[in-house]
């Protein structure tokens, strides 16, 4: 990530975590221009489909609610037009949306836990994007402005302090897949003590 702003887009499998989604958001907000995040309908579709799927007693507010939200923090980030490359071979062919939409964005990071889609970079040598996992992703915001995702601690910190009277920021990290950023933000708690 250099003086111009990163493009990234984030795979369902990260948006779909709440965890992940509000970390994504918060640190979208707080480093101002450093990245900006982009997104697909087909994306938000499959985000969609997996609340509903995991809470199908969840109101329309609770599950388009998200989805809305997603929208309006990430309001120019739409990416429309993308044809799929049906001459490549996807390890997952449910991933070829993912492509082509970043391909088509001119992405610079596609953030994904999805293994299938790390296979897909493996297998082609020179793709127009990198791909990070979630864990990779949040360790180089933290190693471009650690200042920023102090930030963005405290105010997790402090959201579910309100809600809830005691909360595992860390433990919540490492369940969503972020073990390394998890350890990052226990030293920036470490630090505000």
């Amino acid at each position: 990530m250099g003086a111009s702003t990163t493009i990234v887009l984030p795979d369902a499998n990260v948006l779909y975590s709440r965890t992940l989604r509000d970390w994504l958001a918060l640190c979208h907000l707080e480093v101002d221009g450093w990245f900006d995040v982009r997104w697909t309908e087909d994306i938000m579709a499959e985000v969609v489909y997996r609340l509903r799927r995991d809470k199908p007693l969840a109101s329309d507010r609770q599950i388009a609610g998200v989805r809305d939200r997603l929208v309006e923090v990430f309001s120019s980030g739409r990416i429309a037009g993308y044809a799929i490359d049906s001459n490549m071979s996807y390890p997952d062919i449910f991933d070829a949306h993912l492509h082509a939409a970043a391909v088509h964005g001119d992405v610079d990071i596609v953030i994904t836990a999805d293994k299938g889609f790390v296979a897909l970079a493996d297998q082609i040598d020179e793709l127009p994007y990198e791909v990070h996992s979630p864990d990779t992703f949040f360790c180089l915001l933290d190693d471009l402005d650690p200042g920023a995702v102090q930030a963005v601690t405290q105010k997790q910190l402090d959201y579910w302090m309100i809600r809830t009277g005691q909360f595992n920021l860390c433990a919540h990290l490492e369940r969503a897949g972020t073990p390394q950023f998890a350890e990052r933000v226990r030293l920036h708690l470490q630090g505000s003590c």
